[in-house]
């Protein structure tokens, strides 16, 4: 797959009030990094030969949207590195890093960004490649994304925590194909679960024979948000 599909467009850094949540961890987010002496957006992998740094593919995309996240992340009184998400509607969110809540708009990415695959040269990792998956395959892929929520009832919402307090938030209609896919592979309880840049849909299940205390779940694939059932772009 070619790159150049994908276009990046950078604005003005803006307070970013919308949707933002993701699963603890740093292989949940993407990150600019330093590498080759300049920041570059990476992905981190956890894999079962350790945790792997991901180098996006050299591409014009990249090279914007590495500028406009580090120009973001200084004008949030950092140093230019650091997380940040790309939501599905390809609005790129950045987290100041001073722990605190702050959150800013740096701009949109369209199409996806490929990255360096550290054990198969050959073949980039495409975060939107579900092409041979199906409901309950397991995802091998980082597992980056923004966090949603299935509710132990069966309703899909985002739970929002911003200055006005916390509360649950619901899309204005509920995908029921969509949770009936969740449920085939999560039957019951609350589920957490992440989309990410290309609106596919993932979770993780519970090892059947893991022996340790800890890292025991595993991520699957799902499948992928309907547009017109899924919320709107903020």
């Amino acid at each position: 797959m070619s790159v150049m599909t994908a276009q990046f467009s950078p604005c003005r850094p803006t307070p970013w009030n919308g949707r933002y949540r993701r699963v603890m961890g740093d292989s949940s987010v993407f990150h600019l990094r330093f590498i080759g002496g300049r920041l570059w957006p990476v992905v981190l992998w956890d894999t079962e030969e350790g945790l792997a740094t991901c180098r996006a593919v050299v591409c014009g995309a990249a090279d914007g949207l590495a500028e406009a996240v580090a120009r973001t992340k200084r004008h949030a009184g950092g140093n230019g590195g650091g997380s940040f998400l790309v939501n599905e509607f390809g609005q790129v969110i950045v987290p100041s890093s001073d722990g605190g809540r702050r959150r800013f708009l740096a701009g949109r990415l369209h199409g996806r960004l490929l990255f360096e695959n550290p054990f198969l040269s050959e073949e980039a990792i495409d975060l939107a490649d579900d092409m041979h998956l199906e409901n309950g395959d397991p995802w091998k892929l980082p597992y980056v994304g923004v966090q949603y929520n299935l509710s132990r009832r069966g309703s899909i919402y985002f739970y929002q925590e911003d200055a006005d307090g916390a509360r649950s938030i619901y899309p204005p209609r509920q995908d029921y194909e969509l949770i009936r896919a969740i449920r085939r592979v999560r039957p019951s309880g609350p589920v957490r679960f992440i989309v990410n840049l290309a609106g596919l849909v993932l979770t993780k299940v519970p090892f059947e024979t893991c022996q340790r205390s800890e890292d025991c779940w595993q991520p699957v694939y799902v499948g992928s948000i309907n547009p017109q059932l899924w919320f709107e772009k903020e």
